[in-house]
């Protein structure tokens, strides 16, 4: 026992020294000496590979030209500090306090030359040719001979050192670079300490000192800068792990490899941390769009960095739900590929096929067949398609990333064999921590023209908007009913108009509606979801409908306190064809309330079609908070709507109101139309308002003035709620789609819409019941009742029943069919009678029961 004891005891020292050993051999933070062969055979063999090392080579090998000609000229170019500079050596570099037109040439420079020493060091790795290692290696002496003659800022906050107030951006642009030219170029250094040094013209000894000493400077400005609660951890990774793995002491590097993996500090957070976060599969972290994709992106690169360091880590099989997330984005896009859009969020999107490879890459790396299995379909369909190109080499990035695009040659190989039968997107989905609910119902001719979609939601988060319970549409080709948007971080406009609720498609409470405490002041309770048909990424019951139904709760403040409920539903009534239908209820709890509902939609001009509506100009209806006290991040003019200009209202209007908006400049040369039925109650006031331009419209309407609708209710919005049809149509004069609608009421109190439609030339009606949860709704004339909150029954112009969608209900009849729940329990049904016998598809707690006639 003793001498297996002893034994054991060898072989674990023996094991832990080879490794040591092992990972002292450079290079190793992207790739090993072993990996080469494989590498090379790749390119040989494989047609991508091949393009790609061609590709890239020539470009480098015209920079390296460039090099030759006067290394002088080519390295002096860097933003150097020249009136600091001692004789005979490399100056300093100049210092940026701000990031801007006026300096940005320079800035540039340094992306770009980081970039080509990259390069060079992954060449010289490949090929042997020590030209390219002469060339990164006078790029790595510049930047080390200048940085150590500089100080980094003593800002705990956001300190750097070429960018003094923000090691956020150095930390990417600089200093997750450096290691890499380091660790390719570290076998020629070791047989040849010689490098040149512009300011000498001539070659001098490179020291390796300075640099373990920039190496372990910027480790430390990962941990100790920043701050936490945000993606800004992760931002800065890079630059943490990639120089922890410079540095040659061992013990340092295990230290700062750590606080990567598992211990905080007071201004870092762990990937043990960041992945808390992600508590179920398919959750992301939770901010907006671009920033939430980055942590997965750059969580996953650095952990298959760390599995090439440590292979016993397996980081794959233990942090799977990040890299399983990458694609979560991408299922949120519009027909016309855009995003859905929420916070600091833009409109455009691309597939990041590269981003899956590297999940493939984790996946294979560490054997979790969730990830392969997820993104080998999704890879296999993009390289069938055409849409992703492996052999095309990413270009010179100015971009505030971290550079990797050699990875794509040095870490990618051939995939599995995969079906990509199975990647269409879902009709619902959701976004839990932006409290997003969405639906899409696509054309049956694939044309994203006819595609409809939209989503109601509402959240707190990191770069999240006070934006209430908010909601989008699509229609036509576009995203029609908008999200403002962002624009520049920190001024008066983005601060006080784009992250509040005047810039969203919701509710603004007794003109007090705000967000109060989280980050920036700006937090708002979540929406939550209270129905659904189907369910996220359920199948559907009905190939024309789907519906939710959320609720909120608008307390921030003192002066909104309102409890709220939409009810946002798809109706299509052809390939061509369809409608939105919107219930927005709110109450508040104080005296003297009013509610004002708010929709915005890309257009030249909103217009009223009621002749009888009368409005006049009323230029101080929004401005009682224009002048209010504003604190940068802190305290803010709420609810923005100050910033509505050419605002027209008309006195009180109790009718129905029929609507358009009318887009007439897209440059596809057709007009659209966005219908709307709205409605009538007593005490209601409408408003026209030229709200400010929406970010990432389609061209002109991007620098435009957003047409918007304004309803007030005076008193509560709860019986008799905002109720209002949209209809995104090309047709000007209602030859085709709805032709009528009409409310559905009961005792004074709102029960759903009467909407009829001429669909190929045939006139159909749909009752749309929507109502409280259990409540009845009889139509004796018709012969049917529903007991439930939400369905739609269509009929044909003769009155025959044509179909029913019951999206939660508990009891249908009509006079040949009954449904109903079992015990209980809410339930969904589709029954279509356009077949010669029905075709009827129920949740499992539905008994159907046709009637023999």
């Amino acid at each position: 026992m003793a001498k297996f004891s002893k034994f054991s005891l060898f072989l674990a020292l023996f094991m832990n020294f080879f490794l040591n050993a092992q990972n002292t051999q450079r290079p190793f933070i992207w790739v090993k000496q072993e990996d080469k062969a494989k590498i090379l055979q790749k390119i040989e063999k494989q047609d991508w590979a091949k393009s790609y090392y061609t590709e890239f080579k020539n470009r480098v090998d015209k920079e390296l030209a460039d090099y030759k000609k006067s290394p002088n000229d080519f390295l002096q170019k860097l933003p150097f500090d020249w009136k600091s500079q001692q004789k005979g050596k490399i100056p300093p570099f100049k210092k940026f306090l701000v990031s801007n037109d006026s300096n940005s040439d320079e800035r540039n420079l340094q992306f770009k030359y980081l970039q080509i020493g990259i390069d060079c060091g992954v060449l010289y790795f490949l090929t042997e040719n020590e030209n390219y290692a002469k060339f990164a290696l006078a790029i790595l002496h510049s930047y080390v001979e200048g940085l150590t003659q500089m100080k980094p800022s003593e800002e705990t906050g956001n300190g750097g050192w070429i960018y003094p107030t923000d090691h956020l951006r150095e930390a990417r642009v600089v200093g997750a670079q450096l290691p890499i030219i380091y660790d390719f170029v570290a076998p020629f250094i070791k047989k040849n300490k010689k490098v040149y040094d512009f300011a000498k013209s001539d070659f001098t000894e490179f020291s390796e000192e300075n640099a373990q000493k920039v190496f372990l400077t910027y480790a430390k400005l990962a941990v100790e800068r920043g701050h936490l609660g945000s993606n800004w951890s992760v931002l800065e990774s890079f630059s943490l792990v990639q120089n922890a793995l410079a540095l040659n002491n061992l013990e340092d590097r295990k230290t700062y490899i750590k606080h990567y993996l598992s211990n905080d500090s007071d201004r870092q957070e762990s990937l043990k941390t960041v992945h808390a976060r992600y508590e179920n599969e398919g959750d992301v972290f939770p901010e907006t769009s671009g920033y939430s994709s980055m942590v997965a992106n750059f969580s996953t690169r650095l952990m298959i960095i760390l599995n090439k360091y440590n292979p016993s880590l397996q980081l794959g099989k233990k942090y799977y739900k990040i890299p399983f997330s990458l694609d979560r984005w991408g299922s949120l896009q519009y027909p016309n590929n855009e995003l859905i859009r929420f916070g600091d969020a833009g409109r455009g999107f691309s597939v990041f096929y590269n981003s899956y490879e590297m999940a493939y890459v984790l996946g294979k790396q560490d054997t979790v067949a969730k990830i392969t299995d997820k993104y080998g379909p999704l890879l296999t369909k993009g390289l069938t398609s055409g849409k992703y190109k492996r052999a095309k080499v990413g270009g010179r990035s100015l971009s505030v990333n971290p550079y990797y695009e050699p990875t794509s040659l040095l870490w990618i190989d051939e995939i599995d064999d995969y079906s990509s039968a199975n990647t269409d997107l879902p009709r619902t989905d959701k976004m839990t921590h932006a409290g997003v609910f969405l639906q899409r119902n696509l054309s049956a001719t694939n044309n994203p023209t006819f595609g409809l979609m939209g989503f109601v939601g509402g959240g707190h988060m990191v770069h999240g908007h006070a934006s209430g319970m908010d909601m989008e549409l699509y229609g036509l080709g576009e995203v029609l009913g908008v999200d403002h948007g962002k624009g520049s971080y920190r001024t008066d406009f983005h601060e006080n108009y784009s992250r509040l609720f005047a810039a969203h498609n919701t509710i603004i409470v007794n003109g007090s509606s705000q967000g109060e405490g989280g980050w920036v002041g700006l937090g708002i309770n979540s929406t939550q979801l209270v129905a659904m048909e189907p369910m996220p990424l359920k199948e559907a019951l009905s190939p024309n409908h789907s519906f939710t139904r959320t609720n909120f709760l608008d307390d921030k403040g003192d002066k909104a306190e309102a409890t709220q409920e939409r009810t946002l539903a798809i109706i299509r009534t052809s390939p061509t064809t369809g409608y939105y239908m919107d219930v927005f209820r709110s109450k508040s709890a104080l005296p003297n309330e009013f509610h004002d509902y708010l929709y915005h939609n890309i257009s030249d001009d909103l217009q009223f079609l009621n002749t009888d509506l009368k409005l006049t100009d009323d230029e101080n209806r929004y401005m009682a908070n224009a002048t209010k006290e504003w604190k940068q991040n802190g305290r803010y003019r709420n609810p923005g709507w100050h910033f509505f200009k050419e605002v027209q209202t008309s006195n009180s209007y109790n009718a129905d109101v029929t609507a358009k908006f009318e887009i007439t400049k897209l440059k596809d040369g057709k007009n659209r139309f966005m219908n709307l039925f709205i409605l009538g109650n007593t005490n209601r006031e409408y408003t026209k308002v030229k709200a400010p331009q929406t970010y990432n419209a389609p061209k002109p309407y991007d620098g435009l003035d957003t047409p918007t609708l304004v309803i007030r209710q005076k008193g509560e919005a709860w019986t008799n709620p905002f109720a209002v049809i949209y209809e995104p149509t090309f047709d000007e004069n209602t030859k085709k789609g709805i032709q009528l609608v009409e409310k559905l009421e009961v005792a004074g109190i709102f029960k759903g819409f009467v909407v009829t439609s001429k669909i190929d030339n045939k006139i159909i009606t749909q009752y749309i019941i929507n109502q409280e949860k259990n409540s009845t709704f009889e139509n004796k004339e018709l012969a049917f009742n529903f007991i439930g909150s939400y369905a739609v029954i269509t009929f044909d112009a003769a009155n025959k029943l044509q179909n029913i969608y019951i999206g939660e209900g508990m009891f249908f009849n009509a006079n040949n069919v009954s449904i109903q729940s079992k015990d209980s329990l809410p339930m969904a049904a589709y029954i279509d009678f356009s077949t010669t016998i029905p075709a009827a598809k129920t949740s499992e707690n539905t008994n159907l029961i046709f009637s023999k006639k």
